[in-house]
């Protein structure tokens, strides 16, 4: 049994109104948890099975804009305000770090004010006859639930909770579990970082109003990545190794099963996956994708539209299990 608790603080946007006084947006959270962890009475097998719960509680900063009417004039005024939430997680996990073919199957649920979010994630690694090289596999299935009435106001109070096709970025992270380079930057190429969760697609929709595999209610996927053998690796020449591996990705989501959907019943891409400093950096090249996506990209980035179209994830997490749990594969 495991008891912990943790802090985080800092800054995370900025605002300057007309006045020119600039005003900060701070974040502060706390995280009290709880793990359990059941190991094999043969010490030889790794297999293990963990239950957690975990509590965020979050303080973030927002901006109130307010008007404020004097005898003789109409003043604009901006603050921040501090609102408080509360997410709690509750997440049963079985998983086998061994050298040969490890897994780890996850459920976890997220319960917020009004919503329940649930989501089963499954890893296997596939080794190849090398041992090292493999593919790795990645299913999800996520649900979302109300807890009172789905509403215009429900659904819009809620919308950074919903499921995602693609790999959320820093304003989806709803628990700032992750770590982002700009954390809510919406142009240049801070903004097109993702995090591994949900659909895990590498293609976006960001500038729509209703984003592509956006869902609050249910969302499914599967997700490849496969090494490339060193001796068809085209980056082989460079001085540097550079793990070259091919991803792919499918899925398919509530809204996709309605009649006449825009995307299909089920939606795809896959490309050219890059790989830094065993895995913890990850850059997507996304080359083939499904009819929405590319109609998407058409219509939208008219400029720079390759570069604008790859996206990257950060994993610090795999630091950390490298050097404590040794050399697991994802």
């Amino acid at each position: 049994i495991e008891t912990a608790a943790s802090f985080i603080g800092y800054s995370q946007n900025h605002f300057t109104p007309e006045d020119n006084d600039n005003l900060i947006l701070r974040l502060k959270r706390w995280v009290p948890s709880v793990k359990l962890t059941l190991y094999n009475k043969d010490p030889t097998v790794t297999q293990r099975f963990t239950i957690q719960a975990k509590t965020f509680l979050l303080t973030e900063d927002e901006l109130n804009f307010t008007t404020a009417i004097t005898p003789t004039d109409t003043l604009d005024q901006v603050t921040t305000v501090a609102k408080k939430n509360i997410i709690n997680r509750l997440s049963i996990s079985l998983s086998d770090d061994r050298i040969l073919y490890p897994y780890n199957l996850t459920f976890s649920a997220d319960q917020g004010k009004n919503f329940i979010r649930a989501g089963l994630t499954a890893k296997y690694f596939f080794n190849y006859k090398d041992g090292k090289s493999g593919m790795s596999a990645r299913f999800f299935a996520g649900k979302f639930l109300y807890l009172k009435p789905a509403t215009f106001s429900t659904q819009l109070e809620n919308d950074r909770y919903f499921l995602n096709m693609t790999g959320p970025k820093g304003n989806e992270d709803y628990t700032y579990s992750d770590y982002f380079i700009g954390r809510n930057e919406y142009q240049k190429w801070m903004s097109q970082q993702i995090m591994e969760r949900d659909g895990f697609f590498k293609v976006n929709t960001d500038l729509l109003g209703e984003k592509v595999g956006k869902t609050d209610d249910w969302l499914t996927s599967i997700n490849l990545v496969t090494d490339v053998p060193d001796n068809v690796n085209p980056l082989r020449v460079l001085p540097v190794k550079i793990p070259f591996k091919i991803f792919a990705d499918i899925g398919t989501y509530s809204e996709a099963w309605k009649e006449n959907p825009a995307t299909g019943r089920f939606i795809y891409d896959a490309g050219i996956q890059l790989s830094f400093i065993r895995s913890i950096l990850n850059i997507y090249i996304p080359v083939l994708y499904s009819k929405v996506y590319k109609d998407y990209y058409k219509s939208t980035i008219t400029q720079n539209r390759f570069l604008k179209t790859v996206s990257f994830s950060i994993d610090l997490s795999q630091l950390q299990a490298k050097k404590f749990l040794g050399n697991i594969p994802f």
